[in-house]
């Protein structure tokens, strides 16, 4: 039961992203049946694998109903699913959890057999942003009033936004170095190797922009993007550069 770590609906991997991208979708003002006529064609390949393509129905069907829009052709193929036993045959390789998970469908045909809430509204998710330019060296105030600096080498994309991608520079101090001195500047290394760091947040107060300085200076990157490397948000950004390169 790989991506699995419980009975309930959306206690699996592909349950989850699926209720994530509907509601985006709605979110960004489509319709329910043209949320979910996209779904279907980003999913088209999970209904080749009768294995998971019920996993599909159920989470559809219960995010549907959940946000009070159940459209009777998700409402059929998830109760389809459920009747025909489908889903609990991967749950026989774990006899504990078998009746747990059956349980969990009896509920949800009921809930999608009764009447479905009134429709929610759902919010336009938050999607983070970079304007900084490849190469831009990134001012950044720590805790201790010193200032830290990075170097944006990339971007990180995914559905929650573009996140910057920075190489840690081999320098802080209280002021700002000229670009003759930045140029000579070579790339810290912290903890396990990690010269490189993707900072990313889920809302736009998130940025402490009071702290950060852009010095119009750009340098060409020293490094090209590796994995793995620390991931962390804005908010938590200061933990992480002690932790990772010492840096408070």
């Amino acid at each position: 039961m790989m991506g699995t770590w419980g009975t309930a609906i959306f206690s699996d991997d592909l349950a989850s992203d699926i209720r994530m991208r509907y509601r985006d979708l709605v979110g960004d003002g489509l319709t329910g049946p043209e949320a979910t006529d996209i779904l279907l064609e980003e999913y088209s390949e999970v209904f080749d694998d009768l294995d998971v393509a019920h996993i599909f129905w159920l989470a559809l069907a219960a995010t549907q109903w959940r946000c009070g829009r159940l459209e009777p052709r998700v409402q059929a193929k998830a109760i389809e699913a459920i009747d025909s036993g489908a889903d609990l045959v991967r749950w026989r390789e774990a006899p504990q959890l078998f009746n747990k998970r059956q349980a969990v469908l009896t509920e949800l045909r009921r809930s999608l057999s009764s009447p479905q809430p009134s429709q929610k509204k759902i919010r336009k998710r938050f999607r983070n942003t970079c304007e900084w330019e490849i190469g831009e060296i990134i001012g950044y105030r720590l805790l201790s009033g010193a200032f830290a600096m990075f170097r944006v080498i990339d971007y990180f994309v995914d559905l929650g936004g573009t996140s910057p991608i920075f190489e840690v520079l081999n320098w802080s101090g209280q002021d700002i170095p000229a670009r003759e001195e930045l140029q000579t500047v070579g790339i810290k290394v912290g903890k396990e190797g990690a010269t490189q760091m993707t900072v990313g947040r889920v809302s736009n107060r998130e940025l402490p922009r009071e702290r950060i300085l852009r010095l119009g200076i750009k340098l060409n990157p020293e490094q090209k993007v590796k994995y793995p490397q620390p991931f962390t948000l804005w908010r938590w950004l200061d933990g992480a550069l002690e932790t990772w390169f010492g840096l408070r």
